[in-house]
């Protein structure tokens, strides 16, 4: 297990933590971004299965940590964009035996309120990378952190995302993802587009006509298990994605030039009930993403 660092034009670090089994993640000091993520596949290959979301269609989606406010004073949702993803961030690298890893500090203040972000990002020799969110802040305030990734599991972006298999528990969703509201319309899954419970090839779900092109944003109340499971068959990559939240939204991402889908999201996010966070209570939420191959 290693940690290295380089210095950037934008006098931002990247930090590349390493295991011993060929995986590798770069992250930057700024927005807390993650820039690379190597996993090998089937044989051995070690390949970038990141998709750059500076690359996508319109609207552009920051790259980095995101985080919100919410004002529920008036009885409607006030969100505030803390934009996180130009926050140069206080980095200390960590390694030992087992696991490697960077913990990124902040502080912001909004509108006299003062919130102390703390990110650690883990990547194990079991090839887990593990995304753990805290925060503290001087006031009780409603908060959410969330760190989009979009993922292509064919590797260096030799394919679409269209032949991955995708499967996960939910029996309610919302799509479109609306403006915040105090109560949500859920509606049940079971016998729509939107019923991963059995697995489902995104080819299918993007070609039903009930998707829009590009397919909006979707939000997914989990139960029974909070897993998420991905496997894309040529390469062999699964991966798994457990998370302590209630649900997550899934993207879809295409370059600008490219008419098929190119990565693919599952934002673990407060959507529906963010946190409430005073000095007693931090906010905390983990998401961890295990990889593994078939043969």
């Amino acid at each position: 297990m290693q940690v290295r660092m380089n210095l950037q034009q934008d006098r931002s670090t990247r930090y590349c933590v390493k295991n011993d089994r060929g995986m590798e993640v770069e992250i930057s000091s700024k927005g807390g971004s993650i820039e690379r993520l190597i996993v090998p596949d089937r044989n051995g290959h070690p390949e970038d299965i990141m998709f750059d979301c500076s690359l996508v269609t319109v609207p552009t989606i920051p790259r980095g940590l995101s985080g919100r406010l919410y004002d529920t004073s008036s009885g409607s949702v006030h969100e505030i964009d803390l934009s996180l993803h130009q926050l140069s961030f206080t980095a200390e690298p960590f390694s030992t035996t087992q696991e490697s890893g960077l913990r990124l500090s902040a502080e912001i203040a909004v509108n006299g309120q003062v919130i102390a972000i703390d990110m650690l990002y883990v990547l194990t020799n079991n090839n887990q990378l593990i995304l753990r969110y805290a925060a503290t802040t001087n006031q009780p305030l409603r908060l959410s952190l969330a760190l989009p990734i979009f993922f292509n599991l064919s590797g260096n972006l030799k394919a679409s995302i269209t032949q991955h298999d995708l499967k996960f528990a939910s029996s309610c969703f919302i799509h479109p993802v609306p403006a915040l509201s105090m109560n949500p319309c859920l509606q049940q899954t079971k016998g729509t587009p939107f019923d991963f419970r059995l697995g489902r090839r995104l080819h299918h779900f993007f070609l039903d006509k009930m998707i829009s092109r590009p397919p909006a944003d979707t939000y997914f109340l989990l139960h029974e298990q909070p897993v998420i499971s991905v496997h894309e068959a040529v390469s062999g990559r699964w991966m798994t994605i457990e998370t302590s939240q209630s649900g997550f939204v899934l993207s879809a991402a295409a370059h600008h030039t490219d008419t098929s889908f190119s990565g693919i999201c599952f934002d673990s996010t407060d959507f529906l009930l963010s946190s409430l966070i005073r000095g007693s209570i931090p906010y905390f939420h983990e998401t961890t993403y295990s990889f593994s191959t078939t043969y």
